[in-house]
């Protein structure tokens, strides 16, 4: 099971997560954005479907499923 991932920079990925589509569900988001670190450097914050994705939800909360695209955000320093 993986998902698509849009980078910051254009980038397009598919990341393998797990094996089943119950392991999907149960995966946090902290834990994708892990793995998405991994393969494009960088502080990222996850969207999927126009909402900010909370580190401590579970993926099933944003009903992620196989082949689901996220997009990521770079996060920078500064601002108010």
């Amino acid at each position: 099971m993986g998902v698509k991932v849009h980078g910051p920079r254009g980038e397009k990925k598919i990341l393998h997560l797990c094996e089943t589509e119950e392991q999907l569900k149960k995966m946090t988001v902290l834990l994708l954005k892990k793995k998405i670190i991994q393969q494009l450097s960088g502080d990222v914050r996850l969207v999927f479907k126009a909402e900010t994705m909370e580190e401590s939800a579970m993926l099933s909360t944003y009903s992620i499923k196989h082949m689901s695209t996220t997009h990521t955000l770079l996060v920078l320093p500064g601002g108010h």
